[in-house]
């Protein structure tokens, strides 16, 4: 628990650059005004704002520290993508907090059916040979990723970037780089389960 509570939004988060309009003191009905109106870069001092109590109570509900960070950054992925649809006259933390809730309780439901599989159907490296043979069928499934989320997985979980350091790579927003993780991994996911 203590090591939870000393994590830091850093450490949890990328570091994300505001734009000069952020920096500029914005209530957050006229940032939000301004996403709305089309404003990509503002949307990040949201995130900004934000981002230690979403991963924290997405954190309180699944009890899993990367599945957290996952699902807090989809929450705001879907948010950005659904911002037309927020009202900016009432509180946007609400309206998130409902669709994070919404993520949360869905991972929870494919986690349980996960562990509904019978023992004898799940996969277990019994030698080195098979262990081989996995990384063989992980290697064969990233190349079948194209080659935008081939890149970011390979900087992300094989060179151990950041996403502010993929980010700088890449030329990508960092915003750009969590959402192109994000679906590199399911996709990968999808592609190893075939091969499985």
């Amino acid at each position: 628990m203590a090591e939870e509570r000393s994590l830091e939004t850093r450490a949890v988060f990328p570091l994300i650059r505001l734009t000069k309009m952020t920096e500029i003191t914005l209530t957050e009905g006229e940032i939000l005004k301004a996403v709305i109106s089309g404003d990509k870069e503002a949307y990040q001092a949201i995130v900004q704002r934000y981002m230690k109590s979403a991963y924290y109570i997405a954190l309180g509900i699944v009890h899993n520290h990367q599945d957290a960070l996952d699902i807090s950054q989809e929450s705001f992925i879907r948010a950005f993508r659904k911002i037309k649809k927020y009202d900016p006259s009432r509180p946007f933390f609400p309206w998130f907090y409902r669709l994070m809730k919404n993520l949360c309780l869905d991972h929870l439901k494919q986690s349980q059916r996960r562990k509904e599989v019978p023992l004898e159907e799940s996969q277990v490296l019994k030698d080195d040979t098979e262990d081989r043979e996995m990384k063989k069928v992980l290697w064969q499934s990233i190349e079948e990723l194209p080659f935008k989320q081939r890149e970011v997985i390979i900087l992300r979980y094989f060179r151990q970037c950041s996403y502010q350091e993929i980010s700088e790579i890449t030329g990508k927003p960092v915003g750009t780089v969590m959402s192109t993780l994000y679906y590199a991994k399911k996709k990968l996911k999808d592609i190893i389960g075939r091969y499985l």
